[in-house]
């Protein structure tokens, strides 16, 4: 059986892409980030899953030292997970884990290695800042380099493999119970490019119940800005739990202030959305990332202005036009999927088989 390792993050749909590449092997996933967490897939079946350990009080110095801790986590997870066993395939997200794969690849016990790039951090900022983010676009650059592909989350990302492919993100499929669509939802880690300010001042006017998924120094420090009955959800990567919160809305929340390429969410990709898609619930957004091309051409959101009177505007039209946006989903994730599963099949008949 065909031995297949990704270190990704979390927030990507990271356990549909082990689902997924598990008709092709034996997939281990390893989720780095704000949290540690470890998943075995076989044949589209989960057969493990480890604790989960949040590691956000380590992020800082992880970055200060550039990845160092990452690099180390990365070959520690590996060694123990794959044992004597020869890995086939390597997926990665981050520079440092893909150093770590590369240095385990020179040892020979990796074959193949694809760096996916999930992001673009333009050098913008305080002069500490963009010399971190010069800094750490070489090493991705390196790393994409060495790599036998790049995988991309945007066509904005660059890069200077010549194998690269935009990958398509699957969009999960939630069953959907008899509920009424009374609340708004959010996930991820809030700052103040996120608008949260606004969102509370219009769940305050129309008095919608309001859902958190997520936490930052910057929320805590807004809270008290928010409706008295909002749910403050915290860090969750169970997507039952995630997936029960939006079973609730009517609207996902995923605005974003500057829509700029000084923005590193021009580059990216709103996964925001993959929670919302997955449970049928219209996204208002703002034009920021290529992927958002697809919501109002599809009618699975708004596009708007970041100003309150446009987002006001938005969440309503949403509430009352709620059923004709789920069934406006419900065709858009099936197409979207399908082309997500025939990339799939193309790359590993490649990857796995060369």
């Amino acid at each position: 059986m065909k031995q297949i390792v990704l270190v990704l993050g979390t927030g990507l749909n990271e356990r549909g892409w082990a689902k997924d590449f598990s008709q092709f092997g034996r997939v281990t996933l390893i989720q780095l980030g704000l949290m540690e967490h470890v998943e075995i897939w076989e044949k589209e079946q989960r057969i493990f899953s480890g604790p989960e350990t949040k590691t956000d009080h380590t992020r800082p110095w992880d970055e200060a030292f550039l990845g160092l801790i990452s690099f180390f986590r990365t070959w520690q997870l590996l060694w123990k997970f794959s044992k004597e066993t020869k890995i086939d395939l390597v997926v990665t997200g981050f520079y440092s884990s893909a150093f770590a794969v590369q240095l385990l690849r020179f040892l020979g016990k990796v074959r193949r290695t694809t760096f996916f790039l999930t992001d673009y951090l333009p050098p913008a900022g305080s002069w500490l800042v963009r010399l971190h983010r010069r800094i750490t676009s070489r090493l991705v650059h390196l790393t994409a380099k060495w790599s036998d592909e790049a995988w991309l989350l945007s066509p904005r990302i660059p890069t200077v493999n010549p194998r690269s492919f935009v990958v398509p993100m699957h969009i999960n499929t939630r069953p959907l119970p008899a509920t009424n669509r009374e609340e708004i939802g959010y996930i991820g880690n809030p700052s103040y490019d996120h608008a949260l300010d606004i969102l509370f001042a219009i769940c305050k006017k129309h008095s919608f119940r309001l859902n958190i998924i997520g936490d930052s120094p910057y929320l805590q420090s807004i809270k008290h800005l928010a409706p008295p009955d909002t749910r403050f959800h915290g860090l969750l990567n169970d997507e039952e739990k995630i997936g029960a919160i939006f079973a609730n809305c009517f609207c996902g929340y995923a605005i974003y202030r500057n829509v700029s390429s000084t923005s590193y969410s021009y580059y990216g990709f709103p996964s925001k959305t993959l929670y919302c898609f997955a449970s049928n619930v219209p996204v208002v957004i703002t034009s920021v990332a290529f992927f958002n091309e697809n919501f109002e051409k599809r009618g699975v959101g708004r596009v708007v202005e970041p100003t309150p009177e446009a987002i006001e505007a938005a969440i309503l039209q949403l509430k009352n036009n709620y059923a004709a946006y789920s069934q406006a989903i419900d065709q858009f994730r099936t197409e979207w999927n399908a082309g997500a599963e025939a990339f799939h099949r193309e790359r590993m008949s490649v990857l796995l088989n060369d």
